[in-house]
């Protein structure tokens, strides 16, 4: 069994900001490093660093640190390889990324930790650094280069950064005692379990239903004065019943057309599946902020248009379901599938409410934990403090993926939540680590039907990326992508789709076998497991996550 794969870069690269960040080398710069600690104050030669980072040398004055923070050989090596590894970044793009309101909230989280003498925020010291070193084309984005483009003397407030590793060490226990958990409630009931689906029909294949080429439709929703894009999948021919319908909502910077094959799939089985394009939070508009043009990584106002733009396409579709559909539609119940930020939008239809203060309460910390999805999340204390409510009541069920949504909506918001519903996570999440973004959601939401969906090895996105090599190389620094076949997520997704659909919308009882245990452990690689959990796990959990949290973090109660 993997454990989470992560941990050792971000684990290093926080060592490292401990240790070095510190350092600065240009002809105005200091010649040593400063470290802060309560009252007491430390000091470690520039010279110390460089000497171990290009040759190897430890000298007494860095053997001393090394001693104190009780690093070993093979700790030591891997630190030195963290130091002087590049990484290909684009400078330009880093800073045009790096002054968006979502880059701003990174750098005020590390300036924290990283601040200039006297306690002032890092945060502009850390970004000329970041950038200088990412346009150095002779020795490029390192650790290293970094330090030698930070322009004055540094504070390190090892407090902070202490709390920050902790926070990180406790995620890391979790996700992996969650991963061992999973494995054992899974193979409890696959024990009990004497279904022979070599028997069954292969639902990981193609239905039995021709489909049609994708259809474009622009729509225009003149109360928002909002034109976008909405991607329809459809069956040639329909089941004599009324269709069901699927929304697709995608995740940040992503478009409709990552879903295709999940499209074509559920058409196949007569679906009807519309896959809106959320102009504001799309591919074009990450697009647009690389490119320069936009200096926001997204529109805030998403938060807000994205659940309305399912409710706007659901209204269109009855309007055209007699002329445009045969009047085959049932859209009295309609299922939602999202993905990270479409995980945050399925939410909203289903029913999810903001809650200000629980937002204000994580947000207002001065340590995080590694949740990059609080970038997003925290930066909607910007937005007008009213009462959100998207419920849409012809949403009748929803699957998640790797949804972004828990310190949004928190408990009191999700325990709004009572249709059935599979949040699918990814064990090697760090946008949205399935122990806090997942397995509170999975606590809180009040439905009786509720399942877990594990995906061991999975690291956000259902496959590795390859839309934007820049993109990918931002991505790579924070994930280490092992050699994953690319259609295995998305086969276990749309698979999982099909089967929770089939049964909760279209209340085909053949398919309730395969939200089962012992049907994943049948399909699933054996270095890419799936652990299929339903709500008896939700206690084992529970304990889980109250066993690892930081004592600053409130205890975790099912709803």
């Amino acid at each position: 069994m993997s454990m989470l794969k992560i941990t050792k870069k971000w684990q290093y690269l926080l060592l490292v900001s401990l240790s070095c960040l510190c350092v600065s080398l240009p002809s105005f710069a200091a010649d040593r490093i400063n470290i802060i600690w309560q009252s007491l104050k430390l000091t470690l030669e520039v010279s110390s660093l460089e000497k171990f980072a290009n040759e190897g040398v430890i000298n007494q004055e860095l053997e001393f640190y090394f001693e104190t923070a009780g690093l070993k050989e093979n700790q030591r090596e891997t630190l030195r390889e963290v130091l002087v590894t590049q990484y290909p970044v684009d400078g330009v793009q880093l800073s045009k990324f790096l002054n968006t309101p979502t880059g701003e909230i990174l750098l005020e989280r590390l300036g924290i930790l990283v601040s200039l003498p006297g306690g002032s925020n890092g945060k502009y010291l850390l970004r000329g650094a970041f950038v200088q070193a990412a346009l150095d084309s002779e020795k490029g984005f390192s650790v290293i280069n970094i330090l030698n483009h930070l322009a004055t003397d540094v504070q390190l407030n090892l407090e902070e950064i202490q709390k920050t590793l902790d926070y990180q060490k406790r995620l890391t226990l979790a996700t992996n005692s969650l991963t061992e958990n999973a494995s054992v409630i899974s193979q409890q009931e696959i024990s009990q379990s004497n279904i022979d689906y070599t028997k069954l029909p292969d639902i990981r294949k193609r239905g039995i239903y021709e489909v049609n080429p994708v259809k474009i439709i622009k729509l225009t929703d003149e109360n928002r004065q909002r034109s976008f894009d909405m991607h329809l999948y459809q069956p040639k021919a329909w089941q004599l019943e009324k269709a069901p319908v699927i929304v697709v909502s995608h995740g940040l910077g992503s478009h409709p057309n990552d879903f295709s094959s999940l499209g074509k799939k559920l058409a196949s089985y007569g679906f009807l599946v519309v896959l809106p394009q959320h102009i504001g939070s799309d591919q074009q508009q990450l697009e647009d902020m690389l490119n320069g043009y936009s200096r926001e990584l997204y529109d805030l106002q998403e938060f807000i248009n994205r659940p309305l733009d399912v409710t706007y396409i659901l209204d269109e579709l009855e309007k055209r379901n007699k002329t445009e559909f045969d009047n085959k539609l049932n859209l009295e119940k309609v299922g939602v599938i999202g993905h990270s930020f479409g995980g945050y939008t399925a939410l909203s239809v289903a029913g999810a409410t903001w809650d200000f203060q629980n937002i204000k309460n994580y947000c207002d910390r001065q340590v995080w934990e590694a949740n990059l999805s609080m970038l997003l999340q925290c930066q909607t204390l910007d937005l007008p403090r009213q009462e959100y409510n998207f419920r849409d009541p012809r949403v009748a069920a929803i699957a998640i993926i790797n949804p972004v949504n828990s310190v949004i909506f928190g408990s009191q918001g999700l325990s709004k939540i009572d249709i059935p519903i599979i949040i699918s996570a990814g064990t090697h999440d760090p946008a949205t680590p399935p122990i806090i973004e997942q397995i509170r959601t999975f606590a809180w939401v009040k439905s009786q039907d509720k399942y877990l969906f594990v995906m061991e090895g999975q690291a956000h996105f259902l496959n590795t990326p390859k839309q934007d090599g820049e993109i990918n190389n931002l991505i790579n620094l924070l994930v280490d992508f092992k050699d994953v076949d690319d259609n295995l997520f998305t086969v276990y997704n749309n698979t999982k789709s099909l089967a929770f659909f089939q049964f909760y919308l279209n209340q085909n009882d053949d398919y309730e076998i395969y939200l089962e245990p012992s049907y994943w452990q049948k399909i699933s690689d054996e270095n890419y497991p799936i652990y299929w959990l339903d709500k008896l796990a939700v206690n084992e959990l529970v304990n889980t996550y109250n066993r690892f949290k930081p004592a600053e973090i409130p205890t975790l109660y099912p709803n």
